[in-house]
């Protein structure tokens, strides 16, 4: 008798195997984009880094994210899924390995340019795999499953970044990181994944491209209010409450809390229920009074309740469009171009919100462009109400 081996093309990691790889990496890059928060501030004045320069250091990201996203997806088309993820993995380590021995501005620069490109890599690439893998009708509760880890990791990054700032110095703040980020992206090559590989995606399959403009607005939309409410919010609660570096982190922290608790729960009710008229458009709505409200909260307290609902708000927007972009695509595109393309919409979002701030904060107060923006979300989300039930989804 003759022992065959098994044919390791076909052998695949489960579901749940994907599901777990697809949150690890999410997770590490959303990590090592936190430790920068914390170690910034201090170590930026040693090399001379002024305000313009550290918008110029923190917009590269999104540029690249935006540059990067759809090459990415298409060329997961080509060469398959698991190579694209473990280099976005090694690509993030030596990132953070560059932070850790940057001397210059210049270094940093491209440190976060690196870093970039290898957020492009693992989440568009990482996404198209768990839409793959997953069976259609569980994948927003899976989606929503992965982008808790954004949630989380934006929590945990800031934290150890700054234990180890202030115990280890500012080179082991990033190298020990990276070495651990180096580990999981050559353990990624070890991960069974099932090889589907087209020659030529479609980046746009027939009869798309209403549907594809409502997913755009939704995401840009829910993007760029992130995109504001990240760098503003905490010089409105700074002004409005006297809030300290710690109480905005913790206001931060419930954001984040929500969105943990809530892209979950918003996958499984999409999933099971339909409903995406009410969480897309009501989201929108409700995230314009969240915004609205903590505008007017006389009370740090109300204020953070407002933020918390915020979070679920936002979530229960997005996360809706992520199996409807798969649904999209499946049969007749490429997942790795339909979520190249949900990566191009997000970072379009969140490097438009603070431009517009930036452009409008010579003439308006803060809270009133705040103000403007929950009329901005409303009127979106009214449109996008409308436009659900003329498109049908359910």
């Amino acid at each position: 008798m003759t022992l065959r081996l098994p044919d390791r093309s076909r052998i695949a990691a489960s579901p749940d195997a994907v599901l777990a790889l697809v949150v690890l990496v999410i997770f590490m890059d959303m990590m090592i984009y936190g430790l920068l928060i914390p170690v910034f501030p201090e170590y930026a004045p040693r090399l001379g880094v002024d305000e313009s320069v550290i918008g110029v250091i923190f917009g590269v990201y999104a540029a690249m994210l935006l540059l990067f996203s759809i090459p990415m997806g298409l060329l997961s088309d080509r060469v398959g899924r698991r190579p694209l993820i473990a280099a976005g993995m090694l690509l993030l380590a030596l990132a953070t390995a560059l932070f850790g021995f940057s001397t210059t501005v210049e270094h940093l620069i491209a440190a976060r340019m690196v870093q970039g490109i290898s957020a492009a890599a693992t989440w568009s690439v990482g996404l198209a795999l768990l839409a793959e893998t997953c069976e259609p009708e569980r994948l927003g509760e899976r989606m929503g499953i992965a982008l808790s880890a954004v949630g989380l990791g934006t929590v945990v990054g800031p934290v150890i970044g700054g234990l180890l700032f202030e115990y280890l110095g500012y080179t082991a703040t990033f190298v020990l990181p990276a070495v651990l980020v180096a580990a999981v992206g050559l353990a990624v090559l070890a991960v069974p994944v099932r090889i589907c590989r087209q020659e030529r995606a479609k980046m746009l399959p027939g009869g798309s491209l209403l549907p594809l403009a409502a997913c755009a607005v939704a995401v840009v939309a829910v993007a760029g209010t992130y995109g504001v409410v990240d760098p503003y919010l905490p010089v409105h609660l700074h002004a409005a409450f006297s809030a300290s570096p710690a109480t905005i982190g913790l206001v931060f922290a419930v954001l984040a809390l929500a969105a943990i608790i809530a892209h979950p729960a918003a996958g499984r009710i999409y999933d099971r229920r339909g409903g995406s008229r009410y969480l897309i458009g009501g989201g929108l709505l409700l995230s314009a009074l969240a915004i609205a409200a903590a505008m007017q909260a006389p009370t740090l307290a109300l204020a953070t309740a407002a933020v918390f609902v915020l979070g679920v708000a936002l979530s229960c927007a997005l996360i809706p469009v992520m199996p409807i972009l798969a649904g999209l695509y499946r049969g007749r595109g490429s997942q790795g171009a339909a979520y190249g393309l949900y990566n191009t919409f997000y970072s379009l979002g969140l490097a438009a919100g603070p431009f517009a701030v930036a452009a409008l904060s010579g003439r308006w107060p803060l809270s009133a462009i705040f103000l403007l923006q929950a009329g901005a979300l409303a009127v979106v989300g009214l449109l996008g109400w409308l436009a659900v039930g003329r498109l049908g989804w359910r």
